[in-house]
């Protein structure tokens, strides 16, 4: 069909795949490259579940006895973990209050976790919006994006011989074009047809452009937010119908300015905000401006990474704020995986470049097939437990995570735990261990009653505890969204490795002021558990108005185990307010 499940399973498991021949990686310098997934030697099975769009060039789109028919063959199968790289069934809003309403998945997730089987699941390419990550129950494993510490870039060498670093894309023409030549330069706004809206035909949209004024040059297209385009886009299409040569993407306005991967119909190049500015300078100065688009090369080395992509979606989560999700980020931008050479889908290559939350889940999975066969006597929780809090919440030059405009930085609603670090997730030292009850307790407190539960368990006579408080609930990251002014969380850690002494180390939220006890923990035995208590509390007149960030870290000096915290004041009304910074 349209490639994508090919991309996420092979990312999760493909094999190794030495001296890589395909005309993608040839064109961007990495001819002759070792592919292979995460997790090469597992044994891998697909459900479809997706059908193809009536618009060519989609990834297909489906129904919900479909999605869930597919989750259910996979735990019937006997599978060990569940990749998901689509989006939720329902979309939900911030009125929602049931999983069961507002993300269907949930309860075929919780039938899987049920069954001992991890669900690891795309927090969706909605973002920068606050609230609309995905998948945001706590028995799924949910993934955000981070950049690599690779990019594929190019050159557009001006007419005046100034030189701008753009970033460059695949397509199906390289031929149309030749790197070493000049050709002349035109903005949408100067090739418009006839009296069509100058905004309009300055992005290049559909049915603005003039083609005797496009014929033969290389064309500049305006965009508010370059991440906002789509797979085949229109003004890729019109470029092209229009005889444009090449397209640069022109950001317009400064902020956001990464593009998520495509592979268009022409040579593509996109450049930022500032070098618009010298673009469009270099234009307006001189009568016939010309220009050079260079063949694409792979640089590697590029820090910071990562940085938060603006299309990975972010919390706070709207069903149960008292959850943070994502819960970790991973490689999710220009990721090379296998891909369908069908003549049905645009650009047919044995491996392609793409991005999204999609890819990054699926990373995620090839860690927990990886720790699943290292530690099978490990619960689920145990294998999600080690890969949070081993996660790094620093990018490569250790400072703290970047969102993609590099001017703000980052929060755990875009970022979770951090960026995975699968070697230290082998060896965790301590886990946040959850099990089938403790599940079923999390949904009574979340107004569940035995009515209700039997959506999600075959124990249809579970009788809710007569008290259970989400401040109680074993999960590796620490939320209180009402927060106001004294409030106390229990935890317990479960020692998976080696006997020791770990002490806590507390960065408090802005406003706050928390106190572990006890601050030491003393394992003597390895799958010992231990309690610990997080006693919060901050003056009623000044808590933080805005949600606010912190971390909680045990570490015995090999280990380091840590959980982020958020902590958000209950507003006047006694509503936390539903959105983040």
């Amino acid at each position: 069909m349209g490639g994508h499940g090919w991309h996420t399973l092979s990312t999760a498991g493909g094999n190794v795949v030495s001296k890589a021949d395909a005309m993608s990686l040839t064109s961007l310098g990495l001819k002759n490259s070792t592919v292979k997934g995460g997790a090469p030697k597992a044994r891998v099975v697909a459900y479809k579940v997706l059908w193809p769009e009536a618009t060519a060039g989609g990834f297909g789109e489906g129904n919900v006895m479909d999605c869930l028919a597919g989750v259910e063959a996979a735990i019937s199968d006997g599978v060990d973990i569940i990749n998901l790289s689509l989006g939720p069934i329902v979309a939900h809003s911030g009125d929602d209050e049931d999983f069961y309403l507002g993300d269907a998945f949930s309860i075929a997730a919780f039938h899987a976790m049920a069954n001992g089987i991890l669900v690891v699941a795309a927090a969706g390419n909605d973002g920068p919006t606050p609230g609309c990550v995905t998948h945001v129950a706590p028995w799924t494993l949910t993934v955000g994006a981070g950049t690599i510490g690779r990019e594929f870039i190019c050159d557009i060498i001006l007419g005046n011989k100034q030189k701008i670093r753009a970033a460059r894309f695949l397509n199906g023409n390289d031929t149309d074009i030749n790197d070493t030549s000049f050709y002349p330069l035109i903005t949408g706004a100067d090739a418009r047809r006839g009296t069509t809206d100058l905004t309009s035909a300055s992005q290049c949209n559909a049915l603005t452009l003039n083609p005797t004024k496009v014929r033969g040059k290389i064309l500049v297209c305006m965009v508010e937010d370059p991440s906002s385009i789509k797979e085949k886009d229109d003004k890729n299409i019109a470029a092209r119908k229009a005889g444009a040569l090449g397209l640069i993407i022109a950001t317009k306005t400064a902020g956001t300015e990464r593009l998520k991967d495509m592979m268009h119909p022409l040579a593509t190049a996109q450049i930022n905000y500032k070098d618009t500015q010298l673009l469009l300078s270099y234009i307006n100065s001189t009568r016939d401006p010309t220009a050079q688009i260079t063949k694409a090369r792979t640089e590697m080395g590029i820090k910071p990474a990562p940085v938060i992509p603006d299309f990975s979606s972010r919390g706070p989560n709207v069903i149960t704020p008292d959850i943070l999700k994502p819960d970790v980020i991973a490689p999710g931008v220009s990721i090379f995986a296998a891909y369908t050479e069908a003549k049905t889908v645009f650009l047919p290559d044995k491996f392609l470049p793409l991005s999204g939350t999609s890819m990054s889940a699926p990373h995620i999975a090839g860690v927990a097939a990886l720790l699943r066969k290292l530690h099978p006597q490990w619960s689920i929780s145990a294998i999600k437990s080690a890969i949070m809090t081993t996660a790094r919440a620093v990018d490569n030059n250790e400072n703290p995570i970047r969102t993609d405009d590099m001017v703000n930085g980052a929060t755990p609603f875009g970022y979770g735990s951090g960026l995975v670090q699968p070697n230290l997730a082998m060896d965790p030292g301590l886990v946040y261990d959850l099990n089938l009850s403790d599940y079923l307790n999390f949904l009574c407190a979340h107004h569940y009653n035995s009515s209700s539960l039997k959506l999600f368990t075959k124990q249809h006579n579970y009788t809710c505890p007569e008290s259970f408080s989400l401040l109680d609930f074993n999960y590796p990251s620490i939320t209180i969204a009402e927060f106001s002014g004294a409030a106390t969380a229990t935890r317990k850690l479960k020692n998976v490795g080696e006997s020791g002494t770990y002490t806590a180390r507390v960065e408090a939220p802005h406003g706050v002021s928390i106190v572990v006890e006890p601050k030491t923990l003393v394992f003597s035995r390895k799958d010992q558990e231990i309690g610990f208590k997080l006693i919060f509390t901050g003056n009623v007149s000044h808590l933080p108005r805005d949600y606010s960030f912190g971390s909680l870290v045990w570490s015995d000096g090999k280990h380091i185990v840590r959980s982020p915290i958020t902590v958000k004041g209950k507003s006047s009304d006694g509503k936390a307010p539903s959105k983040a910074p």
